[in-house]
């Protein structure tokens, strides 16, 4: 019954291992029960070990205040990730009368936190959902909310079938995925990115026009790239563990690259 429950859809979560020496990935997580369950072992842990690297899971709430805390977790990593949740506190980005719901304040600290460290490092990030609405507000953009437009949240705040998003032909995105559109993907959101912040590109979007991707061009190869729809819970989407194999490249690169400098 135990090995039963660990096999989903033709996989399990543990296969395949990577190596003992392949480098680590920092995945900020929330509090929420989804996480308390342990079911990111069936999200990140897997997609993140499919890719060749090796997860590691920090919950905020168990970290001390300040940035120290960030950056100590940074020197140990190769690359970012910051995951979905609650939303981020409107006076973040400066519109109080905006509505929000799940808002923490120490979550909000602490991933800008690392996002500050990651950037400085040079390293790959990746944001999803409320990870990527973090992405803009950390570079001064703003957020919109369309929870009281009952037609578009309801096609955005649904598991499959999701819906579309097409990609700019030039975009980061489309070159990851090898397309300039997806049918289908796992959204769940009642936000999105309102204004782009310093040097966020908008690449991709719904069939609505709601921003679905965006792009920020930094020092490594990857870059900072945030997608709105939960990537990391759609194993029967081929298209989706492109994202974390070009991410798991860009980590890859940057672990080469601090060991060859460690080495001067």
């Amino acid at each position: 019954m135990v090995a039963a429950g660990l096999a989903i859809t033709g996989f399990t979560i543990y296969v395949p291992v990577p190596a003992a020496d392949a480098p680590r990935v920092l995945v900020s997580v929330d509090r929420t029960l989804w996480n308390r369950l342990g079911i990111n072992r069936l999200t990140w842990v897997r997609t993140l070990r499919n890719a060749g690297v090796r997860p590691v899971l920090v919950d905020f709430s168990r970290q001390p205040p300040g940035a120290g805390a960030a950056a100590a977790w940074l020197d140990e990593v190769d690359g970012l990730i910051l995951s979905g949740g609650g939303d981020v506190a409107p006076m973040r980005y400066g519109d109080a009368a905006i509505r929000a719901e799940d808002v923490s304040a120490e979550r909000d600290a602490f991933e800008l936190a690392l996002l500050a460290a990651a950037e400085a490092r040079g390293m790959p990030i990746l944001g999803v959902c409320r990870g990527a609405q973090l992405i803009n507000v950390y570079r001064g953009g703003t957020l919109g909310d369309f929870r009281a437009d009952g037609d578009r949240y309801d096609r955005h705040h649904r598991l499959p079938p999701g819906h579309a998003v097409t990609f700019e032909p030039d975009s980061r995105l489309a070159e990851i995925f090898g397309t300039q559109k997806l049918d289908s993907v796992v959204t769940w959101h009642g936000q999105h990115v309102a204004e782009p912040g310093a040097g966020v590109s908008i690449t991709g979007r719904a069939p609505d026009g709601t921003p679905e991707a965006i792009e920020v061009h930094t020092g490594s190869r990857f870059g900072m790239l945030g997608v709105q729809w939960h990537a990391e819970i759609a194993p029967w989407d081929g298209h989706q563990q492109r994202l974390f194999d070009a991410f798991a490249a860009g980590v890859e690169r940057h672990a080469r690259t601090k060991a060859a400098n460690s080495r001067r």
